[in-house]
């Protein structure tokens, strides 16, 4: 026989659910005026990132649901990229596509998405011979990472470039910028942008009307190197505008040959116990990430290298340089190997093996500026004997 306070219980369940029942058709009602009621039953998720796998809502049929998902661990096999692009160019010309590319979009949003994260996209491009990309500007930071040995040319704001494999290319936000591919080989590289974001913040657009744009003069194709090259000084002399962004880097070239000698000389060092040997690429007239968005790094694993746990706020892209090993992300593991792209989402354990005999350098592109931009950069490691430790 139930107690009183049983009794009482059931009784307040029993007028629960029926409240509930009465907010959930009050908000559809209020749904039809684009307006909605907060309750119990559809509220996202409020569980500290550092406090464990967020919980899932109770979901009501008039709930709000999970309106940005979050991006999930994955692994994009160069083998299949490369295959959909030498059919690409075979099949499609460029006028037909505009660009011969193809978008790498996490599972956790399917196609639509068009994203890897929340705050970034990359798209892969392959150039045959002839093929140019005329001047264009757009509001997003874009960069290029070239795959193939030759990586065509890229003129920006007047500069031409001519990268090789593992260079990287950048075209900040509002500067002029064009591609092509004068060599007999196919070109390709992966463009990574802070697109997702500034069309989130409504702010993403791009011209092509370069006959009307400001003249930016014609410096010559090593000016990055000869203005911005070395580490420590900067001309004080000539401020030479380069496009209308801010806080942007005006180098726009840098090379593999000066990331891995950085990284070959820190070798014999200690390495960071979460991170291996890991430089970042900086704006040289201030020492911060390339963009305020996106910071781009480089990390060498030496051979049998492993990282211990580690997860932070930021989500971060990987692009195997070179080498081949495995990430371990909640437990399950990445391989991956020379080419591949992987994701790891903000608030996941992860950690780093190279499982060969060669090293493994791994180039990444993570939002964490954006995060410290906003205060809300954090980060978690775990030692030799699993004790948690806060590291910012």
């Amino acid at each position: 026989m139930a107690t009183i306070k049983e009794s009482a219980e059931t009784d307040r369940a029993q007028e629960l659910e029926l409240i509930i029942n009465e907010l959930e058709e009050l908000n559809h009602e209020a749904n039809k005026k684009n307006i909605w009621i907060r309750t119990k039953w559809n509220l996202p998720n409020q569980k500290a990132w550092n406090l464990g796998t967020p919980e899932t809502p109770a979901q009501g049929p008039h709930s709000l649901g999970v309106e940005h998902p979050s991006p999930a661990p994955h692994v994009w096999k160069w083998d299949d990229i490369e295959k959909y692009l030498l059919t690409l160019i075979d099949l499609c010309p460029l006028e037909l596509t505009e660009r011969q590319s193809v978008l790498l979009a996490n599972p956790a949003f399917g196609l639509t998405g068009r994203k890897v994260t929340n705050t970034m996209r990359i798209a892969i491009s392959i150039y045959k011979q002839g093929d140019i990309a005329e001047s264009h500007l757009h509001t997003p930071n874009a960069s290029r990472t070239i795959i193939s040995e030759s990586g065509g040319y890229t003129i920006v704001e007047g500069e031409k470039m001519l990268p090789k494999r593992g260079d990287l290319v950048f075209t900040p936000n509002g500067t002029w910028h064009e591609h092509g591919n004068n060599d007999e080989a196919p070109v390709i590289w992966a463009d990574t942008l802070d697109w997702p974001l500034i069309d989130f913040l409504g702010a993403a657009w791009a011209r092509s009307d370069f006959e009307n744009a400001n003249d930016h003069g014609n410096p010559t194709g090593d000016f990055s190197k000869r203005y911005y090259g070395r580490g420590g000084i900067r001309p004080l002399f000539d401020a030479h505008p380069r496009g209308s962004g801010i806080g942007v880097t005006p180098m726009f070239l840098y090379s593999r040959g000066d990331i891995r000698g950085a990284l070959n000389d820190f070798r014999n060092l200690d390495a960071d116990p979460y991170r291996g040997i890991i430089v970042e690429l900086v704006n040289p007239l201030n020492g911060e990430p390339v963009f305020t968005t996106i910071s781009y790094r480089a990390q060498l694993l030496r051979p049998g290298e492993e990282t211990l746990d580690y997860r932070h706020t930021a989500s971060t892209i990987f692009f195997v340089m070179d080498g081949a090993g495995y990430t371990e992300v909640d437990g399950d593991k990445l391989a991956w190997e020379r080419n591949d792209f992987f994701v790891v989402p903000n608030h996941r354990w992860h950690r780093l093996v190279n499982t060969g005999s060669e090293d493994a350098v791994l180039y990444s592109y993570t939002d964490e500026p954006l995060l410290t931009k906003l205060g809300h950069y954090h980060a978690q490691g775990r030692d030799a004997s699993g004790a948690l430790i806060d590291l910012q």
